[in-house]
């Protein structure tokens, strides 16, 4: 098949699309002129894996090949949720990543015919899926199952080689995967062959009015104004467009009725990378980000009064020396890396930690970390905690939560916190996060089992069961050695079994145990 044009950007080892416009093989019998010249082959590239490969009717092909007028639009019209947008649709409790998504049930299945709120949920998942998955801009083609959206300051790509309904015998080759890539280096790679695709469609259909609507909106991609839009996105203070950037207009507009100005720049004003994407996200997108879509602006403001508070130009952190960029590892499970994180930070300051409990609190004081309280309405938020070069390390415990009313609770939450100042901060530098069902899954999951290990030490541990007579699966000897810790006994129990001090049987013999209690 003839190439008539191709543009290769990116870096294959990384992130790279390629795409070249071939001639119709219907001969323009099978689409509109526009369409028909869009005829071409695409492939995107993640760590080396090309996801576009797949088989078809027995043939091992390395493209995906249909009219990709569609995509380049998609993707023009997309382009800041794409790249901006990370909340998930569903509560992030109960999904990885994006391409997860592609085994949720529709909730009118569980909820029944007829539910509203099913029928709502249902809409939002669709309308998230319309912006984040390639396979939304398939228009009848064979496209991969790859979803683009944001993480924290990183673009997620993740993919599954889920079977296309009405496509038999066809099969794409990447199995299920995720990649946390730069911003600059997945916008840059897809606005090149955005722009270049654009103008090449341009050049053969001159009087095109559709083309000519493509070409502007890829041209719009870098106006200045984006920016304040990108943000919204990154707050995600909604579920669609005019909601989120509407009320992030709002609150933006509220908090500068207040706000020092260098504190409100340093809190609110993103980074931007060449005009196309958004490179750091500030501390109240951030933060926003990992709240419920449902926040109310009391909340909001709550919390952008503690951002603006703890703004301190040149802050120290007492962190500084522990402080390190720890990405998710998608070959090391979330409770394995938060226990080998623990067990690290452990080795490093072992001697500040004495006696018979981890004093995470005394060691917070001694380290300068800002420790408090808030009150929000949400109490499914448990804690906040941020930390930037222009902020004060800083855990805010939400007395609204259930979790507040336990000091054994309160132990576990700021040791939780901790795990994110040191290891979930962007690049080093930046962290804004708020710990409940909407934040990122599997970083909640891992400062779970480092806080988990972190107070519950295999010597500690050790030490509080030897003191004991019984053993660790009787409902006796696990609530003496809970008290001895300063921890709950689900979390000893789950701590135990991880561990290999009881096995599942026992675990769930306890679980059903306290449960009755």
């Amino acid at each position: 098949m003839s190439v008539r044009w191709e543009r290769f950007s990116g870096d294959t080892s990384t992130f790279a699309i390629k795409i070249a416009f071939h001639a119709d093989p219907d001969d323009g019998q099978g689409a509109d002129a526009d369409t028909a010249r869009s005829w071409g082959a695409l492939q995107v590239w993640v760590d080396g894996i090309n996801l576009c490969a797949h088989v078809d009717q027995g043939e091992t092909l390395q493209s995906a090949h249909w009219y990709l007028l569609s995509t380049l639009e998609w993707l023009a019209s997309n382009w800041d949720p794409l790249l901006h947008e990370e909340r998930l649709p569903l509560s992030s409790s109960r999904y990885e990543t994006a391409a997860d998504l592609a085994n949720a049930t529709p909730a009118m299945l569980v909820g029944g015919v007829g539910s509203s709120q099913a029928l709502a949920e249902d809409e939002h998942r669709f309308a998230w899926e319309q912006r984040h998955t390639f396979r939304a801009a398939r228009d009848g083609g064979l496209l991969p199952d790859v979803r683009l959206r944001r993480f924290r300051d990183e673009i997620e790509v993740s993919w599954n080689n889920t079977p296309l309904a009405g496509a038999a015998g066809a099969e794409f080759l990447a199995a299920k995967g995720r990649s946390l890539q730069e911003p600059a280096q997945v916008a840059g790679a897809l606005h090149e062959v955005l722009l270049e695709g654009s103008k090449w469609l341009r050049a053969q259909r001159p009087t095109s009015v559709r083309v000519s609507e493509l070409e502007t909106a890829v041209h719009q991609l870098q106006l200045p104004d984006r920016e304040e839009v990108r943000t919204a996105w990154l707050a995600g203070l909604g579920a669609d467009r005019d909601q989120i950037v509407d009320r992030w207009r709002r609150v933006v507009t509220k908090v500068k009725t207040f706000a020092d100005p260098a504190a409100f720049e340093r809190t609110f004003v993103s980074e931007s990378e060449s005009g196309l994407v958004l490179r750091g996200s500030c501390e109240a997108a951030l933060l926003f980000g990992s709240a419920s879509p449902t926040i109310d602006e009391d909340d909001a403001l709550v919390l952008a009064r503690l951002l603006l508070a703890q703004y301190e130009s040149g802050a120290q952190d007492g962190l500084e020396d522990l402080v390190r960029d720890e990405p998710p590892d998608p070959d090391l499970a979330a409770w394995q890396h938060g226990y080998e994180l623990a067990e690290t930070f452990l080795d490093s300051v072992g001697d500040e930690f004495t006696g018979d409990q981890t004093d995470i609190g005394g060691f917070l004081e001694n380290r300068g970390i800002a420790s408090l309280s808030i009150a929000l309405s949400d109490r499914h938020v448990r804690a906040i905690s941020f930390a930037s070069p222009s902020h004060v390390p800083t855990i805010a415990l939400n007395s609204s939560s259930l979790s507040f009313r336990s000091p054994k609770a309160q132990r576990f939450t700021l040791a939780h916190e901790l795990c994110h100042l040191l290891f979930d901060r962007s690049r080093g530098a930046r962290l804004a996060v708020a710990s409940g069902p909407w934040a990122p899954k599997i970083i909640e999951q891992r400062a779970n089992a480092f806080a988990a290990m972190l107070l519950m030490p295999p010597a500690l541990l050790a030490s509080a069961i030897s003191a004991t007579d019984g053993e660790l699966d009787s409902p006796e000897t696990i609530k003496s050695v809970a008290s001895r810790l300063g921890v709950s006994v689900a979390s000893l129990r789950e701590h135990a079994h991880n561990v290999g001090l009881i096995d599942e049987t026992a675990r769930d013999d306890l679980r059903l145990i306290f449960s009755r209690e």
